[in-house]
């Protein structure tokens, strides 16, 4: 018999009770899907957290203290030494501390960022109203600030916030302005920060001369490297401890982040195809089901002189066309579903091809897996017992 016959005759198992495949195939389905949404929705984003960490900067060197010190060593005292490296454009301190905004009888949460005039040319922070913080303000420790974008809209509304006074926890700030909305940083809304002069923090709220961190912008990406090295020698050779101070780059958090959101994506991805193996069995039952009620019919065509191998690649055929359908289903239930987990619930998705041809592959190798036994007792059949069944 030609292999087109064979597959004719599969077809037509699968066309007699066409409900009955769908509902086999309906556990495929699901697992494709699942597997779909859950990849699309991890490299959404992973995507989404990479672009935010490159728009703030992607030649940007972090300072700050180690864990296992008694005094931190990241003070104004290494600022100097920092910006006299060669490879170093701009130096930015950070002080920060979280606590509530409040103007009038609203409040909101926010992180208060104490840092310099270079801070806004660093982060790619641009000003909608007002102006930014001057060398003045720094040198003068003057009780100026700029309010983020989600921040100034929370306390003001439409108002106009600048020469405004917005109280921080115990102390009040005159408003100078309002940075541009940047979105989600992925690890703090910059939108809601408030932004004062850090020598106005150190010494009128901290207390000291610590600094939580400090940004060294290189002078090109292509020195990244040398600037790394010469930033880590020096901190070196001022405290004389390793231990004492941690120093990362963009890079390296580019890299962090594409591993654990790969590696949780795969995670999610694996629970997910785990509905397939359900499929999978729900395949291989059905098929048992329908070599029952086809047994005279199998027997009659190998007494009429079909081969085992024959009736074996008919019910073949049979699981891994339903096992396909339920794939191909699965992918456009996919593609729609990323679509509206990213329109209901707002979250960045991107399906990727990769598992388009995963689900394909895995849809193909369930059927073929789990419909091998009801083929093979299938091919096995004796025609006499099979003419005798009733």
């Amino acid at each position: 018999m030609r292999l087109s016959d064979t597959f004719k005759l599969a077809l037509g198992g699968i066309t007699s009770n066409t409900f009955r495949s769908i509902l086999t195939a309906l556990g495929v389905i699901i697992g494709v899907s699942a597997v779909i949404i859950v990849v699309s929705i991890g490299t959404g984003a992973r995507r989404q957290t990479e672009a935010q960490i490159q728009r703030l900067g992607s030649n940007l060197i972090t300072v700050s203290a180690g864990y296992r010190t008694s005094r931190s060593p990241i003070n104004n005292d290494v600022l100097p030494y920092i910006e006299a490296i060669s490879t170093i454009r701009q130096v930015v301190p950070q002080v920060q501390t979280s606590g509530t905004a409040a103007y009038g009888s609203v409040g909101m949460t926010t992180t208060l960022m104490g840092t310099s005039v270079n801070y806004a040319e660093v982060r790619n922070l641009k000003v909608a109203r007002g102006r930014w913080l001057t060398e003045a303000d720094i040198q003068q420790n003057t009780w100026n600030c700029v309010l983020g974008a989600d921040l100034a809209e929370e306390l003001f509304g439409e108002a106009d916030p600048i020469g405004q006074r917005v109280r921080f926890e115990r102390v009040r700030f005159t408003v100078v302005g309002v940075a541009q909305a940047q979105g989600d940083s992925g690890f703090a809304s910059v939108d809601n920060m408030m932004y004062v002069p850090y020598t106005t923090m150190q010494q009128r709220v901290t207390g000291n001369k610590n600094l939580n961190s400090i940004v060294a912008q290189a002078v090109d990406e292509s020195v990244m490297g040398m600037a790394y090295d010469q930033v880590y020698a020096t901190l070196l050779g001022l405290t004389g401890d390793e231990r004492a101070f941690r120093v990362s780059n963009q890079a390296d958090m580019l890299e962090v982040v594409s591993n654990v959101s790969a590696t949780m994506t795969m995670l999610l991805a694996g629970i997910a195809a785990v509905s397939l193996v359900v499929g999978g069995i729900g395949i291989m039952n059905i098929m048992l089901v329908s070599v029952t009620e086809r047994i005279r019919e199998i027997a009659i065509r190998k007494a009429l002189g079909a081969k085992e191998g024959e009736i074996l690649v008919q019910f073949l055929l049979e699981s891994a066309a339903i096992s396909l359908t339920g794939g191909l289903l699965g992918v456009a239930v996919g593609f729609g579903g990323s679509a509206v987990v990213s329109r209901i619930f707002g979250w960045p998705t991107a399906v990727d091809m990769q598992s388009v041809v995963l689900g394909f592959v895995l849809s193909l190798s369930v059927g073929m897996f789990f419909g091998a036994y009801p083929a093979y007792k299938a091919a096995k059949l004796d025609p006499i017992e099979g003419l005798r069944y009733e």
